[in-house]
């Protein structure tokens, strides 16, 4: 072979190895975080200190934590009242609620402000929100959630331990298809 040909093939095989690397990082590391359109659900197994923590309050104070909604699956929204995404959501959530509500417990808990918000919660009611309202007031669900994956919706079916998680952005159909899926797998 000439200096000309090896010089081809040095190149060739650089640019396929290039091909295959961006071909890696779009399928497996950018999928991993997408939030577009159609959003990944990632499926995994509720870590045991959910059921012990974290906890979380309402507007009068009372602790909760996961366990004492046990009774039916669960559908838990994370939110940051300064993103507009939440917002989408909280509308998407409120107009299948009554639906829903006798089969499934739905929390929508702030993640955002340490201290209950008033303005916040008159804020949300005036926007038609009937969705029981939480407060992460002490910070552990801000511990094993961290802001930057908000919002977040979880599916939680409690009977099995499986949670799904969608972050940011979840089309109607797939809500729905998660909230189906809740009901028969429980």
């Amino acid at each position: 072979m000439n200096k000309k040909s090896i010089i081809i093939l040095i190149v060739s095989i650089l640019i396929l190895l290039l091909a295959l690397a961006i071909f890696v990082y779009a399928n497996f590391f950018l999928k991993k975080n997408s939030t577009n359109n159609n959003p990944q659900i990632i499926q995994s197994t509720v870590d045991s200190t959910i059921a012990k923590g974290p906890f979380f309050y309402d507007i009068d104070g009372k602790k909760y934590n996961f366990d004492d909604f046990a009774d039916k699956p669960l559908v838990v929204f994370l939110w940051k009242s300064d993103d507009l995404k939440s917002y989408t959501i909280i509308n998407l959530i409120t107009k299948y609620y009554e639906e829903y509500k006798d089969t499934i417990n739905f929390l929508s808990i702030n993640v955002n402000e340490p201290d209950i918000d008033i303005e916040l919660i008159d804020n949300v009611k005036a926007a038609n929100f009937k969705i029981p309202m939480y407060f992460d007031t002490d910070l552990t669900i801000s511990d094993k959630y961290p802001y930057n994956k908000l919002p977040e919706l979880l599916f939680i079916s409690q009977e099995d331990g499986t949670e799904n998680t969608v972050v940011e952005e979840i089309s109607e159909d797939a809500f729905l298809a998660n909230l189906d899926l809740l009901i028969k797998n429980y």
